[in-house]
């Protein structure tokens, strides 16, 4: 599976982590409004319109996070705890750090000419399977906390892709597999993709994609201390 998308923008990576949190609470919150408005809309194309850019947009938000978070502590960023983080070898230049990214997973992977790498060849950055082992192998100090964030069992970024991929491609296959999710959440897997989404799981009070989005917050929140 490919990395960030083309035509996805990035955020840019920074020297103090609070920054990217304080960038996705803003993406968050306009998100959220919209999915307030589809909530109270009958079921038609517009609402159907809005979860789905919500959904798709929501992972790339998540995406563009890691990747950015990534390059951050590579060059030794800043928590808002005021901790420093470290990596082995330090000073890697952007280029360097997606390379060292990229053959972890693709060993035969070659740069373009001006040394800068193919998004199709970066690793998925909102899977935390593939970006934790890259961390690690970098020697990064923050590498507990960020393991820490994932072992909770909690499974949005596993089924957010999903729904994800069910707006992007829309056909049975893809509907199938995310409608075959909804038992995790207490839901019938009778109701379509979109309103699964739109349903509150069980014993919660919102439904399942503000859940969702309050979880990745949560974690980038996390991650960003």
């Amino acid at each position: 599976m490919p990395g960030t998308r083309a035509g996805i923008a990035r955020v840019r990576p920074t020297k103090n982590l609070w920054k990217l949190y304080i960038s996705s609470r803003r993406r968050v919150a306009r998100l959220r409004a919209i999915i307030y408005h589809a909530h109270r809309e009958p079921s038609g194309d517009g609402r159907e319109a809005k979860v789905a850019f919500v959904t798709i947009d929501i992972l790339n938000l998540w995406a563009n996070f890691m990747r950015s978070y990534y390059l951050s502590c590579m060059y030794s960023a800043v928590s808002s705890r005021k901790i420093q983080i470290t990596a082995t070898p330090p000073r890697q230049t952007e280029n360097q750090a997606i390379g060292f990214a990229v053959r972890h997973w693709r060993p035969r992977a070659t740069p373009k000419a001006d040394g800068s790498w193919q998004s199709r060849d970066e690793p998925t950055w909102h899977d935390p399977s593939q970006i934790i082992p890259v961390m690690r192998a970098q020697g990064l100090s923050n590498l507990l906390d960020f393991e820490a964030a994932f072992s909770t069992g909690e499974r949005t970024f596993i089924d957010l892709p999903v729904f994800r991929n069910y707006f992007g491609h829309r056909n049975g296959r893809t509907q199938f597999a995310a409608q075959n999710l909804a038992p995790h959440y207490g839901l019938p897997v009778t109701r379509r993709p979109t309103e699964i989404l739109l349903s509150r799981p069980l014993r919660r009070p919102q439904p399942l994609i503000l859940d969702w989005m309050d979880h990745v917050l949560f974690t980038i929140e996390y991650l960003c201390m």
